[in-house]
């Protein structure tokens, strides 16, 4: 799959929303609320090749910073490289344990390597937030006390048996940092929480949020060459949708990962062409 994303909007949303609409296909209004959300924004996702490459030439003709790729080139946060355990040093962040540690090396990564990425190697710092949320619906059987029944029956059937749903919400909101190389390497990702904050080399906070922001900024003023686009923290984006079941339980899952993830990369892209914040 195709995708064409607008990163930089020229213009006004009502300029721009007539002509996006007739690229799509689609009415003003439902392009004024893609729009809406703020760049970055997806514009559209096609198996075309060509359809995705006719619309990046018509929105930069327009003079909007546009950008496409191929879903296949968008690595998940999942498949990142895990800023576990970071390490402050001079000139790179090293991953602690990860000559040997399970869980924070790379794809071709030795046992005895140490994993490395230097300040100068930073393209984008890109923070952002995932959101998750389960929905658990549960279906049980309670036994009640049944006046009507006790009277037809004469005082046999003092009871009934009665089903019942329950449910459950969990919500979890958590910060990320998203660190792509211009390399081109597998991008590196720093979680707010899951991380372990001691021997970083910088001063331990109280809480995850104030370790995770003093990290943030200790890369920032490390990373002098790199761009910092916070434009997704406040971002809402569409959620992605899991539905389980077993045992009268029905779970549905939703959560923004992939959709951010998508979104860090076009913002990424965006700055590889030098055009980008700082």
């Amino acid at each position: 799959m195709y995708v064409v994303a607008i990163a930089e909007l020229k213009g006004s949303i009502e300029d721009e929303a007539p002509s996006l609409a007739e690229d799509l296909g689609a009415t003003a209004y439902d392009a004024r609320l893609l729009l809406a959300a703020g760049a970055p924004i997806v514009a559209k996702t096609t198996p075309d090749r060509e359809a995705a490459l006719e619309l990046l030439a018509r929105l930069r003709a327009r003079g909007h910073g546009a950008v496409a790729c191929d879903t296949s080139a968008v690595v998940s946060s999942a498949d990142m490289v895990a800023m576990r355990r970071p390490v402050f040093g001079d000139d790179a962040v090293t991953l602690a344990g990860s000559g040997g540690e399970p869980g924070t090396r790379a794809a071709g990564v030795t046992g005895a390597e140490v994993e490395r990425l230097p300040y100068d190697d930073v393209l984008a710092l890109v923070p952002a937030v995932h959101r998750r949320r389960v929905d658990t619906t549960t279906q049980v059987r309670e036994t009640q006390l049944s006046v009507g029944r006790a009277v037809a029956s004469g005082g046999v059937m003092f009871t009934k048996s009665v089903k019942k749903d329950t449910h459950a919400t969990s919500e979890e909101r958590s910060g990320v940092l998203y660190v792509f190389r211009r390399s081109a390497a597998t991008p590196w990702l720093l979680r707010e929480h899951g991380t372990s904050w001691m021997g970083t080399g910088l001063p331990l906070a109280p809480s995850e949020s104030e370790n995770f922001r003093a990290a943030v900024g200790e890369l920032r003023r490390r990373a002098t060459g790199a761009v910092y686009d916070e434009r997704l923290v406040a971002r809402k984006v569409t959620e992605k949708m899991a539905l389980s079941g077993a045992g009268g339980t029905t779970t549905v899952k939703t959560s923004t990962d992939a959709a951010v993830d998508l979104l860090a990369h076009v913002v990424a892209m965006w700055a590889a062409k030098g055009n980008a914040y700082r």
